[in-house]
């Protein structure tokens, strides 16, 4: 599974939120992805935060048994 993890920093709190997207396309770019990204700011995350970074990440899951289905 690919997952978009949007960073972002609050210099007043002096912290930084993470928000994350499963099921994204793995060629996203900077210049489709920042857009949305300054979007969320005062929406998802407080006003005064910035936008930091973003990353695909790639995760496999195992699945070792499920008795309940």
């Amino acid at each position: 599974m690919r997952r978009l993890s949007m960073k972002f920093y609050d210099p007043n709190e002096q912290k930084s939120k993470t928000l994350s997207v499963d099921g994204v396309l793995e060629t996203l770019t900077q210049a489709e992805v920042e857009p949305v990204m300054q979007s969320m700011i005062g929406v998802l995350v407080p006003a005064t935060a910035q936008v930091d970074e973003a990353s695909i990440i790639e995760t496999t899951t195992n699945e070792i048994f499920n008795l309940i289905q």
